[in-house]
């Protein structure tokens, strides 16, 4: 095939050139164009049959006749994709009042961790979660969120409704998972030398409440922490009655390892009540105790009706279930159904039951419940991939009794249980005598489970049949007995998390008060923390200690020392003030006069641009303010900024105020300043001349004897060369860059935004964000190339994590940031900032043996390393060396895109693109089949790869033939030493 082509376009090339130009050859016409848009609103003729026959054809609803799922236990959801999740992630709109975190259980910061996956920090969302939810994982998958978070969630009513947090945070905990990073105290905490964290501390059961108690514990400091269970294995109902389809077992026990690194201890084949008790644990010298057992029997409202082998309940049925396929990982050793099963019941394990008999051989599955649709039990989670599955529901049927058909059981009556009344609260029932009968072959009851356990009967409410507890889940009043989960009574998962939180908590302030500790230690619970967090990313530049490279850059998020201060209390290492002048060139800003600076209509993307001058504040205020706020943060950097026109005078004498009235660490002189004090004379206007750069640098460097920045314009064409400029007259490091004059779209009507006064006026303004960071990158490097020895302050555009170590390989030592914080707040950036940094970091060395790129897993290992021992100065440049002159690269290594059809969606953009941007290279039969790239057309310029909405979908690979470089027309003066032709490297 492929030599045919090649063939063909050979014949084409050279008739072309005796011919015609204009027109495609007739191979491309044949293979490429056929499915090439052709005129746009054209009315198209199709038969309906032809419709109806896709549709079926091509149906991707994922619904299904539920006995297609014979022996199914795959994932009913497969994890988000990256791209798939950062696009969910932008959906959300992080808000101030986070209605979703209210309505989370575990309260987690939500808009946070949705953030930082947004930003690509998969680590920083995991910590996020696990900080207040250590079965984040498990949670994620099993989260009834249309009851929870997402109920109250403020895009709810939007076409694509609330937001999929528990697909995100199942996302995010999962990525992070597949690091393989190990739980560990945080070692900033206090040490756990005091006695009290030698307490003994048992908790009953080990299912999700205990779990969660243990770990918080254990997170605290405490050393001696049993958990005891019955079965031989951790992880309570996700591990026993949860099928696998909605909850992998790895997942669960990745979640166990988890608590056992903090040095928890388990004692397996222990029944409560059997082998132990209360008694035996307060003798065995237990100071506190934890109840987090299940609820162990069924509710049996049908009598005993279970001696036949056909009738089951959910108690016995789920864990046959998933001991064969979650423990013994033994798919055929399930229970074997067939024919017509029924289910009672319509709670979550009503549904697991009903799906899961499918699984075990059933061809029709009925669940019947007494309720209507309006006030069911189970959550949209499961019953919406129920009714995909083709389950039958029955709704206003009241079980009666089985039916004895020649000595077995196969029949159940139903009569009809209506509502009477319409209150969509409060609905009541009445059966109407109205009956009927109907057949099985398995009965499955699902009507709930209760506490049969005398150890725990003095303890139970006679109202509700659960333990009975107070407002810190103490039981009945004794100080150290403590409860959780199933057995309160609680209704979900997450909510059993949220008990054992609460009770590890209560359990810490009783034993530190028992031990007479007047000031808690620990006095928070702490967060989810591992190797990652001690990474250290302090560094020392031109001998002033940073405590992170992470500081905001003079602009709007300096306006004033209340928001330093602010920012300094969130980690943020440094702060350069708002850029003053001396009284006279005192300046008054225009309205409105900030506004977004970016093509997306949703106004999604970071990018922001401004015709704000310099501060409106006296030089008087920042150099008096400087004082107290380096007085209150010492170990945080304070960088002064101060513009003056091309006047030695004026420079020299707004220098010695800085000198002998501040306290500043470093001095940055703004000679950028694209707009308004441009036409003052300052700013740019002196920045862009290298001869008037040394002159305000030597007048500086001669008044003062801290380091010198110079913040350098963009708009010079070889900003190198004002570097040097700066350097020749003592300064000893640039910031790089400032923001860039740009101008907005009008509306339809012709008005600018923004517009000033009654006439509507605009002016250019400092464009930043996303769209300045290729431009300040390039500036950077070319910096770094060309002065190796002179620091260099990456700004513009550092929204996230991977864009500072992207400033850091090509020359930055430290960021200064303004646009990010824009968009979000000082607290929630700096987290994600710094964890993100940490992880790549980290990543880039414990995970680049595993074909890690950063946070990212890949499919090739990355060309690079970097020790976590290390300081991060050791990477600064690091990444400088790649860049070369296009004359420099080489010819010899054409690549070749290459179609992933696992992940490719066959939406065809890369055959689109390439036909009317490209070479005519890939070939696309229409709907439902996989583009075909044509190897001998291809020049392997990558435009497919740049605009495919997959990541991962196309890869650019060696090419596995010759390339013949396409002329058009023979050159009749070929230059010497052209290339025409390239052999593979893979051949």
């Amino acid at each position: 095939m492929i030599r045919q082509i090649l063939s063909i376009k050979k014949y084409n090339q050279s008739s072309v050139s005796s011919k015609n130009f204009l027109d495609f050859s007739q191979f491309l016409e044949k293979n490429v164009l056929s499915s090439a848009p052709r005129q746009i609103s054209t009315a198209t003729i199709r038969n309906t049959k032809e419709r109806e026959k896709y549709s079926k054809c091509y149906d991707r609803s994922g619904k299904c006749q539920g006995c297609e799922k014979n022996k199914n236990w795959k994932k009913d959801e497969s994890r988000l994709s990256i791209s798939e999740a950062i696009r969910e992630a932008q959906r959300c709109l992080k808000c101030t009042d986070a209605p979703c975190q209210k309505g989370c259980s575990t309260t987690i910061d939500i808009k946070s961790f949705i953030y930082n996956i947004e930003k690509k920090n998969w680590y920083g969302a995991a910590k996020v979660i696990l900080t207040d939810n250590p079965l984040g994982l498990s949670c994620g998958q099993l989260c009834p969120i249309s009851e929870l978070c997402a109920r109250n969630c403020n895009v709810s009513s939007s076409e694509k409704g609330a937001i999929k947090i528990n697909k995100l945070q199942e996302f995010a905990v999962s990525m992070f998972k597949d690091m393989g990073v190990k739980q560990i105290r945080d070692i900033r905490l206090p040490k756990n030398d005091h006695f009290v964290f030698e307490s003994s501390i048992a908790l009953i059961g080990a299912g999700a409440a205990s779990l969660s108690c243990a770990t918080f514990l254990g997170r605290l400091g405490y050393k001696n922490i049993t958990i005891f269970e019955k079965q031989q294995h951790a992880g309570g109902l996700v591990m026993s009655e949860i099928p696998m389809n909605r909850s992998p077992v790895d997942d669960i026990n990745w979640e166990i390892e988890q608590v056992k690194q903090l040095g928890i201890k388990f004692q397996f084949g222990k029944e409560f009540g059997k082998d132990f008790s209360i008694e035996s644990l307060r003798k065995d010298g237990f100071e506190c105790i934890f109840i987090g057992c299940g609820l162990n029997e069924p509710k049996k409202g049908l009598g005993n009706i279970y001696s036949q082998s056909h009738i089951l309940n959910s108690k016995t049925f789920l864990p046959k279930v998933n001991k064969a396929v979650k423990q013994d990982k033994d798919i055929e050793g399930t229970p074997k159904l067939s024919g017509h099963v029924i289910v009672l019941g319509i709670g979550d394990t009503a549904l697991d039951c009903a799906r899961s008999a499918y699984r075990c051989g059933a061809e029709r599955v009925s669940v019947i419940f007494r309720r209507g649709w309006q006030d069911i039990r189970a959550n949209d989670e499961i019953l919406i991939p129920s009714k995909n599955e083709g389950i039958n529901f029955i709704p206003y049927e009241q079980p009666i009794k089985l039916i004895d058909i020649n000595g077995q059981l196969k029949e159940i009556e139903l009569e009809q249980n209506l509502p009477i009344n319409n209150d969509p609260y409060n609905l009541k029932y009445k059966l109407t005598g109205e009956k009927c009968r109907m057949s099985f072959d398995y009965l499955i009851t699902a009507f709930g489970s209760e506490i049969q356990n005398k150890e725990l009967q003095e303890f139970i409410n006679s109202e509700n049949g659960f333990v009975q507890i107070n407002e810190k889940h103490q039981v009945k009043g004794c100080d150290w007995l403590y409860a959780g989960g199933d057995a309160v009574g609680v209704a979900n998962l997450v909510d059993a998390v949220n008990d054992g939180k609460t009770s590890s908590w209560n359990i810490h302030n009783y034993l530190q008060r028992k031990y007479s500790i007047s000031q808690l230690t620990p006095d928070h619970l702490p967060s989810y923390s591992t190797e990652i967090d001690n990474i250290d990313l302090s560094i020392n530049i031109l001998g002033v200690n940073f405590p992170n490279p992470f500081g905001l850059a003079s602009a709007p998020p300096t306006t004033s020392y209340p928001m330093i201060k602010r920012a300094f209390q969130e980690g943020w290492g440094f702060a350069v003030v708002k850029t003053f002048v001396l009284d006279k060139d005192a300046i008054t800003n225009v309205s409105p006069r900030i506004y977004k600076s970016t093509t997306d209509p949703l106004k999604q993307d970071p990018g922001y641009a401004n015709i704000e001058l310099i501060s409106e504040k006296s030089a008087k205020y920042w150099l008096e303010g400087s004082k107290q706020i380096k007085k209150e943060f010492p170990n945080n950097v304070l960088i002064g900024s101060i513009m003056c026109q091309h006047n030695e005078k004026d420079w020299r004498e707004l220098t010695r105020k800085c000198k002998n009235e501040a306290q500043f660490d470093m001095l940055e002189l703004n000679l950028s300043c694209p707009h308004g004090m441009t036409e003052l004379g300052m700013g740019r206007a002196c920045g862009e001349n290298p001869q008037i750069v040394k002159d305000i640098c030597e007048w500086v460097t001669s008044e003062i004897d801290i380091p010198v920045i110079v913040k350098i314009t963009p708009n010079y064409p070889d900003s190198a060369v004002i570097a040097q400029a700066a350097k020749d007259g003592g300064a000893k490091a640039v910031t790089l860059t400032n923001t860039f004059p740009t101008l907005m779209d009008p509306d339809p009507l012709g008005t600018p935004w923004p517009a000033v006064g009654e006439e509507n006026n605009v002016t250019y303004g400092g464009g930043c964000g996303s769209m300045l960071r290729p431009i300040a990158l390039r500036k950077t490097s070319e910096v770094a190339k060309a002065i190796p020895d002179l620091i260099i302050f990456g700004s513009g555009g550092i929204i996230q994590g991977d864009h500072a170590l992207s400033f850091l390989r090509y020359g930055a030592s430290a960021f200064q940031i303004c646009s990010a914080v824009q968009d979000q707040d000082f607290a929630t950036v700096f987290y994600d900032l710094k964890t993100s940094l940490q992880a790549h970091l980290f990543a880039s060395n414990h995970l680049n043996q595993k074909q890690w790129k950063g946070q990212f897993p890949t499919t090739s290992k990355p060309a690079y390393s970097f020790s976590s021992n290390n300081k991060i100065k050791n990477l600064v440049g690091t990444g400088l060396h790649h860049i070369k002159d296009i004359a420099d690269m080489k010819r010899e290594n054409f690549l070749i895109p290459k179609i992933n059809e696992d992940s490719c969606l066959k939406c065809g953009r890369c055959y689109l693109t390439c036909l009317d941007s490209g070479y005519q290279a890939i070939k696309f039969d229409n709907f439902n089949s996989y583009p075909n790239i044509i190897e001998e057309l291809c020049t392997g310029c990558a435009l497919c790869h740049a605009v495919c909405p997959v990541e991962g979908s196309i890869s650019m690979e060696i090419r596995a033939t010759d390339i013949v470089v396409n002329r058009g027309i023979p050159l009749e003066n070929e230059p010497e030493g052209l290339i025409n032709h390239i052999t593979s490297k893979k051949k």
